[in-house]
């Protein structure tokens, strides 16, 4: 793992693109993801991982026990 942010290793990240990967996938042109629309899909994954220390704590469970 080496992509670093500040110094820290980099767990996890999402980019642009994979918004508009996502957005193609959904069927949307890659043109109707913009500065606007990417403000707002950020501003709703802020929102989804609320709880992200339970995601990382199960995710660890899940790797400690794999």
């Amino acid at each position: 793992m080496a992509d670093t942010y500040k110094g820290e290793r980099v767990v996890f990240v999402l980019t642009e693109a994979d918004v508009k990967v996502c957005a193609s996938q959904m069927g949307l042109p890659e043109e109707s993801i913009t500065d606007d629309v990417l403000e707002q899909v950020k501003k709703g994954v802020e929102w989804g991982l609320e709880c992200w220390s339970e995601v990382m704590k199960e995710a660890i469970n899940m790797a400690l026990k794999g």
